[in-house]
């Protein structure tokens, strides 16, 4: 799962430049390369990066790279890739060098090749698009002015906004790049006033002049996965995530980036729900199990994945009841708790290789309550093996058995 060195998966021959790089000439080469992260070597071999976004803000085409670049965080060749996206939102960086045990550039990654790996990732192919999505993304009118798509980003802190026509279909997208290289890319030497937009007679015109289309969308049933191959195939940052073609959200490079990071970093656990799920209890539903999966492992410690099968059916009367499954693997164990309305014997299983735990309790009719006992009623196998080989526990049945 991603646990491949990092080096597999990143640019072995990287570009350099020199500090002295005239920024024209740095743009230049991005731009023909298609890159937006420049290595930077200077005359003691000490590694540094600079960006296209700096290159862009530059006040004058007579600068060089060095007035720009900065020490970025660089990253071993050994590291894992989940670790290696770690790195990267750590350090706030879109791209970093690889380098070997003496601090070597032996490669550079960026966010693309990320992409480019997460869209074979078996994991996030088995993760719903809107999962991660933002919701409700900021929008803007294709008539508004490019002036006004700028002030929004700046507002809301954000890189790109959907753009929309007159019944709210989006059209296009304008990203934060598009401003500052189709109205002030540095061809030449800019005044303070041009700079800011004051004097700027383009910052008037509408945002569909600069904005890129057609928009490259995905459907709200898409996978990760399947966003990730879109962003590295058309080389985008940023996806509109589409239901019946209108508008439900976004998702960037750094959405999924962030996901992968959660993973490695415990704070998200992987739950599948199979089965029959009413739309007005999902929200509660997915609450009580965010509560409960958290105890879980605070209990065992490491939890693989969970698995949860939802079975509704009816009573002679229609009354309808659920049966809810719940599947939860540890490093070295399978848990599994049932619950439905009838009264089941507690059942215990042997499978070659580990141990699987199986309990099955007389439960409620509501569906909340059927979810919450199946839950707690892994929970209690956790905490009941967590006491039963516990150091202290077992120290004391050593001591038992050497008096007897």
């Amino acid at each position: 799962m991603l646990n491949e060195p990092v080096i597999e998966i990143a640019t072995k021959e990287v570009v350099t430049v020199t500090p002295d790089t005239p920024i024209t000439k740095a743009v230049g080469i991005m731009e023909e390369n298609h890159f937006h992260n420049l290595v930077v070597v200077d005359e003691r071999g000490e590694l540094y990066l600079v960006t296209m976004h700096d290159l862009l803000l530059a006040s004058s085409v007579y600068e060089h790279v060095g007035e720009l670049m900065f020490k970025p965080h660089c990253i071993h060749k050994d590291t894992p890739v989940m670790d290696a996206v770690c790195e990267l939102i750590d350090s706030g960086q879109r791209a970093a060098p690889i380098v070997d045990d003496k601090g070597k550039l032996v490669g550079i990654v960026t966010d693309y090749d990320i992409m480019k790996r997460a869209a074979t990732s078996k994991i996030l192919k088995d993760v719903e698009v809107s999962k991660i999505m933002t919701r409700n993304p900021i929008t803007i009118h294709e008539n508004e002015s490019i002036g006004k798509a700028r002030s929004l980003m700046r507002k809301h802190n954000i890189g790109r906004l959907i753009v929309v026509d007159d019944e709210e279909n989006p059209i296009g997208i304008v990203t934060e790049d598009d401003i500052l290289k189709k109205v002030f890319k540095p061809k030449r030497r800019m005044t303070v006033g041009e700079y800011s937009g004051e004097k700027t007679p383009r910052m008037g015109q509408p945002v569909k002049s600069i904005m890129s289309s057609p928009l490259i969308t995905a459907d709200v049933n898409a996978t990760v996965a399947d966003v990730a191959k879109l962003m590295q195939e058309y080389d985008i940052r940023g996806v509109p995530i589409l239901k019946n073609k209108m508008l439900r959200g976004i998702v960037t490079r750094l959405d999924i980036m962030k996901y992968i990071a959660d993973l490695k970093k415990g704070a998200m656990i992987e739950v599948e729900l199979h089965g029959a799920l009413d739309e007005e209890m999902k929200d509660l539903a997915e609450r009580i199990i965010a509560t409960e999966v958290k105890k879980m492992v605070k209990h065992a410690g490491r939890i693989h994945w969970i698995k949860i099968n939802i079975k509704k059916e009816h009573d002679k009367g229609g009354t309808p009841y659920y049966h809810i499954t719940v599947y939860v693997k540890t490093p070295n164990k399978l848990y599994v708790g049932d619950a439905s309305p009838k009264l089941s014997k507690t059942k215990r299983l042997e499978a070659e290789g580990e141990d699987i735990g199986y309990i099955s309790e007389k439960q409620r009719w509501d569906f909340i309550e059927v979810l919450k006992h199946a839950l707690i009623s892994v929970e209690k196998q956790i905490d009941a093996d967590r006491e039963r080989y516990h150091p202290k526990t077992v120290g004391k049945k050593l001591k038992e058995e050497e008096v007897e």
